[in-house]
């Protein structure tokens, strides 16, 4: 069975194409670690968190799952780049919290390493906050952009 986020509708996580063919089920492509993470933090910040917005009429809609078509994925394929990202193997987001800045979250969550439910990686150093659940043998690992 799909596991359910508790905090975050399924528009919320994917790209429109994804979801206009899809819909719900575009559950199916994330990594249960990823969803069960992000509720973790939602639920335990107890802070409106903001991944993709399209679907309200938000700019954001490439900041969870990203299909092929996404620009990111296609303008780096078109130009003969790999990419090769967790964002595309539905084990990452970049998300923002509400009132509080990329740098805090960042802090936020080195200081709650030990109760966050799964291992993961942080991008250093940027405006927002990528998070994804790779393991590289660390509860957090930063890496830079």
């Amino acid at each position: 069975m799909l596991y359910q986020p508790k905090y975050f509708k399924v528009y919320e996580l994917v790209c429109p194409k994804v979801y206009n063919k899809f819909g719900f089920i575009a559950l199916q492509f994330f990594d249960e670690k990823l969803l069960v993470t992000i509720d973790w933090i939602r639920e335990t910040l107890n802070k409106p968190i903001i991944i993709n917005n399209w679907f309200s009429g938000g700019n954001f809609d490439e900041r969870g799952l990203r299909c092929i078509q996404c620009s990111i994925v296609r303008d780096k394929c078109l130009s003969g780049q790999v990419y090769v990202s967790p964002h595309i193997l539905g084990k990452a987001v970049d998300f923002d919290v509400e009132g509080m800045k990329a740098e805090e979250v960042r802090k936020w969550l080195i200081l709650n390493r030990d109760s966050i439910p799964y291992p993961i990686r942080l991008e250093n150093n940027v405006s927002w906050v990528h998070l994804d659940v790779e393991d590289n043998g660390t509860k957090i690992y930063l890496f830079k952009p």
